[in-house]
């Protein structure tokens, strides 16, 4: 009995799907997400799209983006559901997650946008995503001057199963979790 139930609380196995998208054509996706829990890597520098600015240095992480892994797994706290940005050098530089606030159908849609790859080559799957923060929030593109500015925004709507969930996922991370300042 004791390992039925054993197995029945221990996390499935992630599974991985794969897609090839240009950073560009995830940047210009990601505002119609709603709000996402975003945990970027640590940043080893970039290369800026043409006329475009960060916000914040944290978003750096995203426009290394060559593949998407859209993952999922079963916990104990239920479903979970992410995209991981691998870079060309196949290391996972940020997590999207899912959460009950993220609208679905925008997600779907940047997912089908993405060409369907079998497992990135250089990916490695021994290699462990270590994010340095957790951050509730939406994305935006504005104008500044002759450039557009790719920059984090408050989450719109964040319900109490969307803070609960994003609350779980940045613990199980070890990190706390932070909400986009408004301005």
């Amino acid at each position: 009995m004791l390992s039925c139930l054993g197995h029945a609380l221990a996390p499935s196995p992630i599974a991985r799907r794969w897609r090839r998208m240009a950073p560009a054509a995830l940047l210009h996706r990601l505002p119609t997400l709603g709000c996402v829990l975003y945990m970027p890597g640590t940043d080893t520098g970039v290369e800026p799209l043409h006329r475009c600015l960060l916000g914040s240095r944290e978003l750096a992480p995203l426009f290394c983006t060559h593949w998407l892994a859209e993952a999922g797994e079963v916990t104990t706290d239920g479903p979970r559901e992410w995209i991981e940005c691998v870079d060309a050098r196949g290391v996972i530089r940020a997590r999207l997650h899912l959460l009950p606030d993220t609208d679905y159908l925008a997600w779907d849609r940047l997912l089908a946008a993405g060409e369907a790859v079998p497992v990135a080559a250089p990916w490695r799957a021994s290699c462990r995503f270590r994010p340095a923060s957790a951050r509730l929030c939406g994305f935006r593109w504005r104008p500044l001057a002759c450039f557009q500015v790719f920059d984090a925004c408050p989450a719109p709507v964040v319900s109490l199963a969307g803070q609960r969930v994003a609350a779980q996922v940045a613990r199980a991370e070890a990190l706390p979790l932070q909400r986009v300042a408004r301005v």
